[in-house]
């Protein structure tokens, strides 16, 4: 089994995904210098786990699991 995310780091990778998706792609040393433009987070590994997250997103996203974009966001659906 592997590690669970924060809901913080789900949340922040999910927003920028909904923000930014047509400047991320599925090369993690590209998003990572993106998540560090994009975000004040002061820590090397928040960096890193957002940006993993934000990669494995992505991956989804090109393989066709996630079709709707804007449903990531927090505030993005509506009822």
């Amino acid at each position: 089994m592997g590690k669970i995310r924060s809901q913080k780091i789900k949340r922040t990778a999910k927003e920028l995904v909904a923000k930014y998706h047509q400047h991320l792609s599925v090369d993690f040393d590209h998003n990572k210098v993106l998540v560090a433009k994009l975000t004040n987070v002061q820590s090397k590994r928040m960096r890193n786990r957002i940006a993993g997250y934000v990669t494995r997103i992505m991956v989804q996203i090109k393989d066709g699991k996630v079709q709707v974009i804007e449903k990531l966001a927090v505030g993005g659906t509506t009822n």
